[in-house]
């Protein structure tokens, strides 16, 4: 007889019950460590007045749609990486882009509007592990000091693979 405790025990509740989601929590962490690290190693001097953000988006494309945490981390007052995972139902997307942002401000609000444009290699982790590079297109808008929106469109440069254009949308956090 199966003792249902046995399912509560700390080895259970943290253990991946298959390859995929192994290969799901790895890429989480090694996302999130790559994204404290960027954000630890700079300067204070160093460091731009265009804030930093992540948060959840949700992407869509190639008929289906996934989620996701999408980020920004400013290089300078024009460009950007943009690192990002996704989950849908053929492995795991990550990847980052490098973007030039332009800064466009209303002098009458304090709504920010950037525009932004760039490149970004995406690693997809299925059962067939693709690599793609894509360009990258889109806007975030700054709502207040700690609320951004961000759309973007992701072009594959190559769609022989199955990658098909997408289209991101989310919310970040400044900080």
């Amino acid at each position: 007889m199966h003792d249902l405790s046995d399912n509560l025990k700390p080895a259970h509740l943290f253990t991946a019950r298959s390859p995929k989601m192994k290969s799901k929590i790895i890429a989480l962490v090694t996302l999130l460590s790559s994204m404290t690290t960027i954000g630890m190693s700079m300067p204070a001097s160093a460091q731009v007045s265009n804030q930093s953000s992540i948060g959840p988006s949700v992407l869509f494309g190639n008929g289906q749609s996934a989620i996701g945490v999408d980020s920004k981390f400013p290089l300078s007052d024009n460009f950007s990486l943009r690192p990002f995972i996704y989950f849908p139902d053929n492995g795991t997307d990550f990847g980052t882009a490098l973007t030039y942002d332009i800064t466009l401000r209303n002098t009458d609000s304090t709504l920010q509007i950037t525009p932004f444009v760039g490149g970004s290699v995406d690693v997809n982790t299925g059962s067939n592990s693709v690599t793609t590079v894509s360009l990258v297109g889109g806007a975030d808008l700054d709502l207040s000091e700690s609320i951004r929106l961000k759309g973007s469109i992701i072009v594959p440069l190559s769609t022989d693979r199955g990658q098909g254009t997408g289209i991101a949308i989310g919310a970040g956090f400044r900080f």
